[in-house]
């Protein structure tokens, strides 16, 4: 059983935090001596932290490369014009 502290910074992964929770896409985002930071995206973005010796209830796969890719895209904030007003 993989453990949280093993999986690698600012990779993504599909896990389930229980048995009960749907699956989820998540990010280590920081690493300190006996935590780390996760992010999760779905449903909504939510970050955080697990032991880092506290087992993934269940890893079921890191994405590679064009798959972070492709999902860091679907996430990618959207590029809002924001129209500048002049003070009278």
């Amino acid at each position: 059983m993989s453990e949280y502290g093993e999986l690698a910074l600012n990779a993504y992964y599909l896990i389930q935090v229980d048995a009960e929770s749907d699956i989820e896409v998540v990010s280590v985002i920081l690493q300190t001596k006996e935590a780390v930071l996760l992010r999760s995206y779905l449903p909504q973005t939510e970050d955080f932290f697990r032991f880092r010796d506290e087992p993934v209830f269940r890893l079921i796969e890191e994405l590679d490369p064009a798959t972070a890719a492709q999902f860091e895209s679907l996430y990618a904030p959207a590029e809002e014009g924001f129209a500048e007003y002049e003070e009278e």
